[in-house]
């Protein structure tokens, strides 16, 4: 990480050190302990359907680049959320990368595109949640002012989709080397990924991702005998997500609670089943995910596929398509 973002780190740390000294552990302990054991099957089954949607979303750009197929598209999404949660930084894009060029041996330019376009549909969903979640369920008045920026955000995001709808395409180049060259093929690939067919599917199952996070959430509430309103676990999502855009702890661990934390206060919930219930959730999301892309990554140790497999793994654009 850059000297900045250590320094957030540690600021950040040092902060919820000091929030942590204000819960009742024993309190929560036992509140977890009590948990319904059943329910919480069903909150890991929803949170295990949210990732195969994930994967279809970036196997729909994947299959259109001819990399690959919907298992290996699982397994880069599983890694991707694994290494997420043991590092700071994004680091489990550059890991299921470099999986998917390992085990199909095609053009890091043609992964990188089908990467870039699926990550741009979560930051559009957060900006949908912004948006449309003030106005069908009650939320808290300080978030209900958040309808602007989410307003801002999908306008931005609007932009963004129609310059790569419309940007022509660009013609290959067999020719050119170092870092310029490099960037330009991958521009072309973006350019030759995008279209409003699948950025329409796309956009549909990012919606199916977060419906069934927020049903997650609600879930891990109702196994600790809580009854929460759904705009609980919205207003969640929403204080959670915001802070996340900015890792500083691995996982998000540590500010996952503390912002859980803050948006269960206005439904009356106090901090200690509050701090119980994200605990839950990380553990759901964090502990099945970690070791399985643990459990994947043993074979990325093996050496790259034959050069002529990659040099015909290579062609899977097709010229750009």
């Amino acid at each position: 990480m850059k000297r900045w973002q250590w320094a957030v780190s540690a600021v950040v740390v040092a902060l919820l050190v000091l929030a942590a000294r204000q819960v009742h552990w024993a309190a929560a302990a036992v509140a977890i302990c009590r948990a319904s054991l059943t329910v919480l099957l069903l909150a890991l089954a929803l949170n295990g359907a949210s990732l195969v949607l994930r994967a279809i979303r970036w196997w729909v750009f994947l299959r259109a680049a001819g990399v690959g197929t919907f298992p290996t598209a699982l397994r880069g999404v599983i890694v991707a959320c694994g290494f997420n949660n043991l590092v700071v930084a994004n680091g489990g894009e550059a890991a299921r990368t470099l999986l998917v060029t390992r085990t199909t041996g095609a053009s890091a330019a043609s992964v990188l595109a089908t990467v870039a376009l699926d990550r741009l549909f979560d930051p559009i969903c957060f900006a949908l949640l912004l948006f449309v979640g003030p106005l069908t369920v009650p939320l808290p008045a300080n978030l209900a002012g958040l309808r602007v920026v989410g307003t801002a955000l999908l306008v931005a995001a609007t932009v963004i989709l129609i310059v790569l709808l419309k940007a022509p395409r660009p013609t290959p180049s067999a020719t050119g080397k170092g870092w310029r060259h490099q960037l330009s093929v991958l521009h072309g690939c973006i350019l030759c990924l995008s279209t409003a067919r699948r950025f329409g599917i796309a956009l549909f199952l990012s919606a199916g991702v977060w419906l069934l996070q927020v049903a997650e959430y609600h879930i891990v509430a109702r196994s600790l005998g809580m009854t929460l309103p759904f705009a609980a676990s919205v207003a969640a999502m929403i204080v959670i997500n915001a802070g996340l855009l900015l890792r500083a702890t691995p996982g998000g661990l540590g500010y996952f609670e503390f912002a859980y934390a803050l948006a269960a206060s206005h439904f009356g919930v106090s901090t200690d089943m509050a701090v119980a219930t994200a605990l839950i959730i990380q553990m759901i999301e964090i502990i099945p995910v970690t070791l399985a892309a643990a459990v994947i990554t043993i074979p990325m140790a093996r050496p790259f596929r034959s050069p002529r497999a990659r040099a015909t793994a290579s062609l899977s654009l097709g010229g750009y398509l």
